[in-house]
C-alpha cells in the first residue's frame, strides 16, 4: 500500500480476502466459555412437546392431502396456537415430505392488450393452437396443429407432426387462408414460440391477415380452440395413447370429419359445424320445423303454443358482449311449412 497499491489490490497479491483481513486487524472479543452453534439454545424456541404436536398435525394433514398453509389455518381455527405459519413450513421442510412443500408464489399478472374479436360469418376469424398427443413410449408425444373457424366452429385445417415447428405452422396457415379465398381478416392464437415466430408473422402479413395474440397466461382469450381440444380428448373414442404418428394422424383425420359433419354442436343450436359453415343448416332447420309442426298437429294438447326450432347465434365473439341475437330462417321455409 505504501508503494501506491490499493488495499484491495494488496490483498489480491498476498491472497487474503477482505473479510479475513478485517477480522485479523480487528479481532472479536474472546468468549470465556464458547458454545458450538449446534448446542446453542434459543430461549424462545419451541419445546420438544410443541414440536411433536406440530409434526403430528403436519403428518395428519399430509395424509389428507392438505397443504402446509391449510394445516396451519385449521390449527388456528381449532386452537390453541402452537406456532406461526413460517414455523410450520420450516418443520415441514425438515420432515422432507414432498406433499408439504411450500407452494410456489404466484407471478404477478402482466398487463397486455385485451383481444376483442367478432365474426358474423364463416372464414372471417380463425383461431389456432397446438396440443400434444401421447405415444406408447414414456415422453413420446405428437403435436396436433388445429385451426378452427370462430363463427362456425368448423375445423378448417389440422395436421399431426412429430414436434412443434414454426415452419409447419406457417405452411398450415398458408393452406387454410388461401383455401378461404381471401376472406380471412384475423388469425388468433396464444403467444407460444411457433405463434410469435417470424415465419408465421410473415405468412399472415403476406396474405394481408392481422395476427391476434392472447394476453400472457390468459387461456380464456382463446377459449374456442381450447374447448375443442377438450372435446377431442374427452371423447369416448379417444384412444388415450397412439401407437405411432400414422395412427395419430389417421385417428384425428377421421375424428375431425365426424366432428365437422356429424357432431351436433350445442353452441350452434344443435347444428353441425359444416352445415353452419356452408349455410346448409337452414335445410336442417326446415326439416326439424316440419317434424315439430307435424307432431304439434297430431298432439296439439301437449303444447301451449306451436313450437319453433332454435336457430344458431348471429355472431361469435371473443372478449366482447354478445347481444344474444340469432340467425333468422329464410321466408321460403316458413311458407313451405305452412303448406
Amino acid at each position: 500500500m505504501t508503494a501506491g497499491r490499493s488495499q484491495r489490490a494488496a490483498l489480491e497479491v498476498i491472497g487474503l480476502s477482505k473479510s479475513s483481513f478485517h477480522y485479523r486487524s480487528k479481532p472479536r472479543a474472546p468468549v470465556a466459555v464458547p458454545v458450538l452453534h449446534r448446542d446453542r439454545h434459543q430461549p424462545a424456541a419451541l419445546s420438544q412437546h410443541e414440536r411433536d404436536q406440530i409434526c403430528q398435525l403436519l403428518a395428519q394433514g399430509a395424509r389428507e392431502g392438505l397443504s402446509v398453509e391449510q394445516i396451519h389455518l385449521r390449527h388456528l381455527d381449532s386452537g390453541p396456537v402452537l406456532a406461526s405459519s413460517a414455523t410450520f413450513h420450516r418443520l415441514a421442510s425438515q420432515m422432507g415430505s414432498p406433499v408439504l412443500a411450500r407452494p410456489v408464489r404466484a407471478r404477478r399478472a402482466r398487463t397486455s392488450t385485451v383481444p376483442q374479436l367478432m365474426a358474423t360469418g364463416p372464414d372471417q376469424v380463425y383461431c389456432w393452437d397446438i396440443t400434444f398427443l401421447p405415444g406408447l413410449m414414456r415422453g413420446e408425444r405428437y403435436a396436433l396443429y388445429s385451426v378452427i373457424d370462430l363463427y362456425s366452429r368448423k375445423i378448417v385445417g389440422h395436421t399431426v407432426q412429430s414436434s412443434e415447428n414454426h415452419l409447419i405452422a406457417a405452411r398450415l396457415l398458408t393452406g387454410v387462408i388461401e383455401a378461404a379465398g381471401g376472406t380471412v381478416r384475423v388469425v388468433h392464437s396464444d403467444n407460444g414460440a411457433a405463434m410469435t415466430s417470424a415465419s408465421v408473422a410473415k405468412t399472415l402479413a403476406d396474405h394481408g391477415v392481422e395476427r391476434s395474440l392472447i394476453r400472457p397466461g390468459v387461456s380464456n382469450d382463446n377459449a374456442y380452440i381450447e374447448s375443442w381440444f377438450g372435446t377431442v380428448k374427452g371423447s369416448q373414442h379417444y384412444p388415450g395413447v397412439f401407437q405411432d404418428i400414422d395412427h395419430a394422424q389417421t385417428w384425428v383425420t377421421d375424428w375431425v370429419c365426424w366432428y365437422n359433419t356429424e357432431h351436433r354442436h350445442s353452441a350452434l343450436a344443435g347444428y353441425t359445424p359444416a352445415s353452419m359453415h356452408d349455410g346448409s343448416w337452414t335445410q336442417q332447420a326446415a326439416a326439424r320445423q316440419q317434424a315439430m309442426h307435424a307432431h304439434y298437429r297430431a298432439h296439439p294438447r301437449r303444447y301451449r303454443q306451436e313450437p319453433t326450432v332454435l336457430t344458431p347465434p348471429a355472431r361469435a365473439t371473443i372478449n366482447l358482449a354478445n347481444d344474444g341475437s340469432r340467425l333468422k330462417l329464410p321466408p321460403t321455409i316458413h311458407t313451405l311449412i305452412s303448406h
